[in-house]
């Protein structure tokens, strides 16, 4: 497991090392197990491609729209061929990466839901398409 010391040399906002601090043996709970290729929407400073790689990822695409955490996120991993950075703001967005959904980490915050939209492949009863809902 990964410690705060492993997080020192990172360049960070004020928030997202606090953010670090707070939730750090909360992420070995809940972003654990990973396997070789994270997609990290809202990578903030990459403190978590930071803490993927410390458990194993090969390759982290951050995604991430703040520019303040942007400036950080480039100085912490702009020359690492491991990171693919994507400087935008998603609005919608689609899941369908056949089968690679299992384990897949939702984090939110604000109350939400999840509701089935739609089985979408009569021969597949596994093939549906659910909503996520704000309650």
């Amino acid at each position: 497991m990964c410690e705060i010391k492993d997080f020192f040399w990172m360049e960070l906002t004020q928030k997202h090392r606090a953010i670090i601090q707070g939730e750090l043996e909360w992420w070995h709970e809940a972003y654990l197990p990973v396997k070789d290729v994270v997609l990290d929407l809202g990578a903030g400073c990459g403190e978590t491609a930071n803490f993927y790689f410390n458990h194993g990822a090969q390759k982290v695409i951050c995604v991430e729209c703040d520019p303040g955490a942007l400036v950080c996120l480039y100085a912490n991993f702009r020359r690492d061929p491991r990171v693919l950075i994507i400087p935008e703001r998603i609005d919608s967005l689609k899941v369908d990466i056949e089968g690679s959904e299992e384990g897949m980490v939702y984090e939110t915050h604000f109350a939400s839901k999840l509701k089935k939209w739609a089985n979408i492949n009569p021969s597949d009863p596994n093939a549906a398409c659910w909503r996520l809902l704000k309650r």
